[in-house]
C-alpha cells in the first residue's frame, strides 16, 4: 500500500503542536483508502499509487486533545462526532491516529499512543500512525520540512516504524507557510476536542483556520 497525505493536513497538525509545546497532543487523521485502479474523490488517478497497488490519501486531520489524552469518555465521544462529519461530507473517514510526545527526545510510541492507534486501528484495519519528530520542527524556519513525520503501521509485530520515503507528503511552501501563519497567530486559533468541550461554540474542524 502507498501512503500520502496533503498539506492542510500537516499544517493543522503542526499548528496544534505549537499551540501546546509543552503537552503531549494527539489526532484523528481522515482521508480514503483506494483499491488499486480506483481514482479519488476528484475523480482523478491518485498520483501516489503503484499500478496494482492499494492507496491509503489523508486529506485533512482533527485535533483531539491535549491533556488526558487516554480519557476514555472522552475519546468515545469524539469518535462518535468525526463519525458524523465524515457522514455528512461523503467522502471521508477516519484513517489514521497522529500523536506528538511531551519531549522533544520521545520517538517513539508509547503506550498511551499505542493503545489509541490500536482503537482506531480496529475499526480500519488500513489505519496508520504519524508521530510528530519534535525535534525537527525548528528546522523549518531553515525550510527544512523533510521526515517531520513518521509513519508507523501496525502487522503481525505490533506497530513498526516504515522508512520516511514511504510517506509521500505535499509538502511544497510549507515552510514559509508554516512560519506565515506562526506570525499571524494561527496556532492559537486551532482547536482541538479538548478546547470544544471546555467552549462548545469552539469550532473542532477548523474549517476556516486556513
Amino acid at each position: 500500500m502507498s501512503y500520502s497525505v496533503d498539506r492542510l493536513s500537516i499544517l493543522k497538525i503542526l499548528l496544534h503542536s505549537a499551540k501546546y509545546p509543552s503537552a503531549s497532543i494527539n489526532g484523528l487523521l481522515l482521508g480514503e483508502v483506494l483499491a488499486s485502479g480506483v481514482s479519488n474523490s476528484s475523480g482523478e488517478a491518485h498520483a501516489n499509487a503503484s499500478d496494482g497497488e492499494p492507496a491509503l490519501h489523508i486529506i485533512d486531520a482533527i485535533p483531539l486533545f491535549h491533556s488526558f489524552l487516554t480519557l476514555a469518555p472522552s475519546l468515545e465521544t469524539a469518535l462518535c462526532q468525526v463519525d458524523a462529519f465524515c457522514k455528512s461530507d461523503g467522502k471521508l473517514q477516519v484513517v489514521g491516529y497522529y500523536h506528538a510526545n511531551e519531549r522533544l527526545n520521545e520517538l517513539d510510541l508509547k503506550p498511551a499512543a499505542r493503545k489509541i492507534a490500536d482503537r482506531i486501528q480496529q475499526r480500519v484495519p488500513q489505519a496508520i500512525t504519524l508521530l510528530v519528530d519534535n525535534g525537527k520542527l525548528p528546522g523549518l524556519a531553515e525550510h527544512k520540512a523533510a521526515d517531520l513525520l513518521q509513519l508507523w503501521v501496525k502487522d503481525g509485530r505490533g506497530w513498526v516504524r516504515l522508512p520516511s520515503s514511504k510517506l509521500k507528503a505535499d509538502s511544497g511552501g510549507l515552510a514559509d507557510l508554516y512560519m506565515q501563519m506562526l506570525l499571524q497567530g494561527k496556532h492559537s486559533q486551532i482547536n482541538d476536542f479538548d478546547d470544544h468541550l471546555n467552549d462548545l461554540a469552539k469550532d473542532w474542524t477548523n474549517k476556516d483556520i486556513l
